[in-house]
């Protein structure tokens, strides 16, 4: 599976094709209703080529990614259909749109997949959920899918039913994180910090301690507990923030994404 297409190319969508670009074994094929879209790609340097349409694009490649809305989704398999046959893959990047719909737009004509990824794809930091159960897909296909997406970041395979929650935790997490760094950059300028000053140190800070973490086996609280000095600075900080119940807080703004993403999906 060389020939890769994206059908849609915004943020996700070009995110993706942008992760693929340093990888010379893959030819690269987008299409979006705003041509300009893809030129914009093109214009970085960028090797993808423009299909004129997402039929033309469905033809050429092995790949098909539909990075379009999820009420664009039906029509959409629609009209890629005459192109799909059983080397083909189409592969949802639709929040909401189930494996069961996606099977049914394509008629049984190839195998299909659903990848949930997060907004870091766009450089190349991106952390994606692939529901690869489909019986249509050989191992061999999975396999592709999956390395392909881990050149691009972290990627597992993940049930179905397990999307809602991966998207609130992880889909929604990074504005949530943004949230916190929005309020370190305010107590930054307050101590008298240049703004463009106080935001790099902050994301080298955050990016620094998301190191730490992922190569290390310690839990965040282990790890937590090593910055905090007996009667220092950060334990008193530390104490404000559990006074004010934020890590209730933050967990309290995953439940709450999840029960919009029920809700949602309830009434379609």
């Amino acid at each position: 599976m060389k020939r890769i297409g994206c059908i849609g190319c915004g943020n996700m969508g070009a995110g993706v094709l942008k992760g693929l670009v340093a990888h010379e074994e893959f030819e690269l094929f987008g299409h979006d209703h705003t041509r300009a879209k893809v030129e914009a790609i093109e214009a970085e340097g960028r090797r993808v080529a423009w299909a004129a349409s997402p039929l033309e694009l469905a033809r050429l490649c092995d790949v098909v990614i539909l990075a379009v809305k999820p009420y664009q989704m039906e029509a959409m398999l629609e009209e890629i259909r005459p192109a799909l046959d059983p080397s083909k893959v189409v592969l949802s990047l639709a929040a909401a749109f189930s494996m069961e719909k996606l099977r049914k737009g394509v008629e049984g004509s190839c195998p299909v997949a659903r990848c949930m990824p997060n907004l870091p794809v766009i450089v190349g930091k991106g952390v994606f959920a692939l529901c690869l159960d489909d019986d249509a897909l050989d191992e061999a296909r999975r396999e592709a899918l999956l390395a392909m997406f881990r050149l691009m970041g972290r990627a597992l395979p993940l049930a179905e039913n397990m999307f809602p929650a991966f998207s609130a935790l992880v889909g929604c997490g990074p504005a949530f994180q943004l949230l916190f760094m929005e309020g370190l950059l305010n107590a930054g300028i307050t101590m008298g910090f240049k703004a463009p000053v106080a935001r790099e140190l902050i994301a080298a800070m955050v990016e620094g301690t998301a190191c730490l973490a992922l190569e290390g086996k310690e839990s965040f609280s282990d790890l937590r507990v090593k910055v905090c000095s007996p009667s220092g600075t950060t334990i008193r900080g530390v104490n404000h923030l559990e006074r004010c119940a934020v890590p209730g807080h933050a967990a309290d703004a995953v439940l709450e994404a999840l029960k919009r993403d029920l809700e949602m999906a309830a009434a379609k």
